[in-house]
């Protein structure tokens, strides 16, 4: 994804701007320091650590006051919704009601599933007003016909539904994906 970012910085003009930083959260490198940076991208994290606080307020220390932030993760309101109409694992469904532990297909390993709520105060108590509240993946993940999302014709039709649902309520709850933009 960096090297994506650093591609995509150049094509736009802006790589003297951007920095990329690859490091583990809980220890910043000495060069990211408070109140370095405009934008500050917190994609797909938050469910892969121990302390989310500490996480988070470790992500929104390098902002300016006034700095943008997003935080995306899998949301936890999903989780059963998942389960129940990808895996028809309805058994699986009802035990995810009570739980926000999970594991990943992608990386083999446990998480910490998230609400957008709980994150949202969670950045408030840090500081940080949350603007805006978007759900991601609303009808793609349960969709069960993967080979039909790569018809051209069939994906843009779904794109299109995706983006008309990305804030309009309920969909950002049950999407399977939550992302919080905000400032500090």
């Amino acid at each position: 994804m960096i090297s994506a970012g650093i591609e995509r910085a150049a094509r736009a003009g802006v790589s003297e701007r951007v920095a990329f930083v690859e490091a583990d959260v809980s220890e910043m490198p000495r060069e990211i320091v408070e109140g370095q940076f405009d934008v500050v991208l917190c994609h797909n994290l938050v469910q892969y650590v121990d302390d989310t606080v500490a996480t988070l307020a470790a992500v929104l220390a390098p902002l300016r006051a006034g700095g943008i932030f997003s935080v995306m993760a899998i949301n936890q309101h999903s989780a059963p919704l998942a389960l129940a109409v990808r895996e028809l694992d309805l058994g699986a469904a009802l035990a995810a009601l009570g739980t926000d532990q999970a594991r990943t297909a992608t990386f083999g390993t446990g998480i910490t599933l998230h609400t957008a709520e709980g994150i949202g105060a969670a950045l408030s108590g840090l500081g940080g007003t949350v603007l805006a509240h978007y759900g991601i993946r609303s009808f793609c993940d349960y969709i069960t016909d993967d080979d039909r999302k790569h018809d051209p014709d069939f994906f843009a039709e779904l794109e299109k539904l995706e983006l008309a649902v990305t804030n309009r309520f309920p969909y950002p709850h049950t999407a399977r994906m939550f992302q919080l933009v905000g400032r500090v």
